[in-house]
């Protein structure tokens, strides 16, 4: 392994960012529901040094983006089945987030 290698393998990327490497792995940890809602969710983050509106700033973010996808599933852009999977994979997204939030949308 090079010297630069090493050198990037080393950093830190909260540090480097600022935490927001950390705030970002919350956000889809909130999305996973790992933090509760509401209140505990506020009082998780803070415990966990953590400023909750960046972090559901990011959720939002992330939601925003789902929600444009699933529009797109709905719409039959990425196929069916394997062939969805395969497609949602193929763009960088989880399928099962992606079917999860297809039903919710269609139940409500």
């Amino acid at each position: 392994m090079s010297d630069e290698v090493k050198k990037v393998a080393d950093v830190d990327l909260d540090e480097v960012t600022g935490g927001y490497t950390a705030s970002l792995r919350a956000a889809y940890g909130c999305i996973a529901g790992l933090y509760g809602n509401g209140q505990a969710r506020v009082n998780n983050l803070l415990a966990m040094g953590l400023d909750p509106v960046v972090v559901q700033g990011l959720v939002n973010s992330i939601l925003a983006g789902h929600v444009s996808v699933a529009n797109d599933v709905i719409a039959g852009k990425y196929g069916n089945g394997q062939a969805r999977i395969i497609a949602l994979s193929a763009a960088g997204y989880d399928p099962n987030e992606i079917q999860n939030l297809v039903n919710h949308m269609l139940l409500t």
